[in-house]
């Protein structure tokens, strides 16, 4: 844990035709906070690896320090969703269990993720995008596919999808 209680991360992030792997500083409150956070418009990245999408193992450079436009970031990928969201509760229940998983498939510019939202409410497509708070949907135990390299793919417990790029939102419904 380093100063005022922020902690390092490690991170994939995508852009329209890069993969970057990399480790950032975030809160006790999580990358989303990081990204939602009105007072800066950047994401700070050490150790950046720089890849295309659909050379994934073929690194085109590293960086110690890089910094991404937050409007540019497509979807970032986390191993653990700890590091994404708040740790803790809310009114008595975990933040994991409010709401109930329902099963997503999305697109966004060159990728395809399927994976799960959590949601309490109405269960609209639109709906969920416009209740979940700030510029990024989490889509947990989550996918995303290489639309044009369908065999390049990329999973983590959770993914954070700039929902501005977002362009079919699609739930599938359990059928009682």
């Amino acid at each position: 844990m380093s100063a005022l209680g922020r902690h390092i991360i490690n991170i994939d992030l995508f852009t329209d035709a890069y993969r970057v792997s990399g480790r950032t500083q975030v809160a006790t409150s999580g990358l989303l906070s990081e990204l939602n956070n009105p007072n800066s418009d950047f994401l700070d990245l050490e150790d950046a690896y720089v890849s295309r999408i659909h050379e994934p193992g073929k690194i085109m450079g590293s960086y110690s320090e890089a910094s991404f436009r937050k409007k540019n970031i497509n979807f970032v990928v986390l191993q653990d969703r700890r590091d994404g969201t708040v740790i803790g509760t809310t009114h008595g229940r975990s933040i994991f269990a409010r709401g109930r998983p329902i099963q997503v498939f999305l697109t966004i510019p060159s990728f395809e993720i399927v994976g799960s939202v959590i949601h309490d409410g109405q269960t609209a497509p639109g709906t969920i995008l416009v209740h979940t708070l700030g510029h990024f949907q989490p889509v947990f135990e989550a996918e995303a596919c290489a639309a044009l390299f369908p065999h390049v793919t990329y999973s983590g417990d959770l993914i954070l999808v700039q929902k501005d790029y977002v362009g079919i939102f699609c739930l599938t419904r359990d059928k009682d």
